[in-house]
């Protein structure tokens, strides 16, 4: 979706002051209140379709706000999952479409648990997400030596998770050196670059990802700014999460958010989340999944809008946030704020821990198991004719309390 498209959805409607079909609004009235506290941004991965039949259907919609939804790429239109005509509705009732990788690979460094021999054809990791495709290949690196290998499977026995290879390593590595595994440079890119490249044949325009399992290593630290503004749990290269984010302080493209379902986050606690967004007057993330098991229903979200609301936080989505924050000069370019380095290459590099935000106990890096809801519902309704400004009619959607 272009720019020239943008001005003609739901999205680019509201901020203009513009009526819409379904909504009471005043001509000329901005969409970002003059005197809001602070921007709150909702992110939702894994692009199940419950994203849009739960949590934008029945929440985000009746509190008239966006929220994004992060999508593997290679997910589009499988079972459960969020269809291609679905994505474009949601761009165009203002939603941001962000990517969520292709296969939700893992694309951070992992560490290696045990010692390695020369004739090992099994590496014992510390979460075996990047055994899951047969074929990948893997660089394993101690800070001064390194390997490639080849994926052949992965598993688990009494010594822990593991990484199957094609064939041995043929090093040793030791694993209180500090050793760790990462996917190849051609494999991170293709899940950066290529995602974004296959959601946007879809017709929406992807400027920001949420990186699977929160796995964010210090290579792809390095390559994510070449193909995306901002990274929205990328707090590991920030010094953690659930930070939030003045404007002129702004490390693109790294950025944090607070999970906040159930379980994760008190009512409490996201109360004093927000109350740090308002008092501050900047910008929060918040992050959860629309998935059955998540403890993250609608009557949550709508819960976390309103209170949001009664703060006077200005909810919008993240391409807004840093563009109304001044932070990206552009609708559409990633950035200019930022240059990553691009020194490293596949070895040698020092290591990164990864610190995962981790599914459910059982749940896999794969969107099964859910109930099929999908309804492909045409959400809002077309644009209707201004409304004059004498009106005095109240603004109701995509403009907070």
């Amino acid at each position: 979706m272009s720019d020239n498209t943008l001005s003609t959805t739901r999205r680019g409607v509201l901020r203009s002051g513009v009526a819409i079909a379904g909504t009471t609004m005043v001509a000329g009235i901005p969409a970002t209140a003059a005197d809001s506290n602070g921007k709150l941004v909702f992110t939702y991965d894994d692009g199940p379709v419950k994203d849009f039949t739960h949590t934008y259907q029945k929440a985000h919609r009746k509190g008239g706000v966006p929220g994004c939804s992060a999508v593997p790429a290679a997910s589009v239109g499988n079972s459960d999952n969020l269809s291609a005509k679905q994505l474009r509705t949601l761009a165009d009732e203002g939603w941001e479409i962000m990517s969520h990788s292709v296969q939700h690979r893992s694309l951070g460094d992992i560490e290696i648990t045990r010692d390695i021999n020369p004739d090992d054809q099994k590496i014992y990791v510390e979460t075996n997400h990047h055994g899951k495709i047969p074929g990948d290949t893997l660089v394993v690196n101690d800070g001064s030596r390194s390997t490639i290998v080849t994926v052949a499977g992965k598993g688990s026995d009494g010594r822990g998770e593991f990484v199957e290879l094609e064939s041995p390593i043929g090093q040793a590595f030791t694993a209180s050196d500090g050793v760790t595994e990462r996917y190849t440079d051609d494999i991170l890119r293709t899940a950066l670059g290529g995602s974004k490249k296959q959601l946007e044949q879809y017709g929406v325009t992807v400027t920001n990802i949420v990186m699977p399992y929160g796995g964010y290593g210090e290579r792809t630290q390095e390559l994510a700014g070449e193909y995306f503004t901002a990274v929205a749990n990328g707090g590991l290269a920030i010094g953690g999460r659930a930070q939030i984010h003045r404007a002129g302080e702004i490390q693109l493209p790294h950025l944090s958010r607070a999970m906040f379902r159930r379980g994760k986050m008190t009512k409490a606690e996201l109360g004093t989340f927000l109350d740090k967004v308002a008092a501050a007057d900047t910008l929060g993330i918040l992050g959860g999944h629309s998935w059955w098991q998540e403890r993250l229903p609608p009557a949550r979200i709508r819960m976390a809008i309103q209170m949001a609301k009664d703060r006077n936080i200005d909810i919008v989505t993240l391409h807004d946030a840093l563009t109304d924050l001044k932070v990206t000069d552009s609708s559409t370019s990633r950035t200019t704020t930022t240059k990553t380095s691009q020194t490293n290459t596949e070895g040698g590099a020092p290591k990164t821990t990864q610190s995962s935000e981790k599914f459910p106990a059982g749940k896999n890096n794969e969107t099964t198991n859910r109930p099929t809801t999908e309804t492909n519902q045409p959400g809002f309704g077309s644009l209707a004719a201004l409304v004059s400004i004498g009106c005095g009619v109240a603004l109701k959607r995509y403009r907070n309390k």
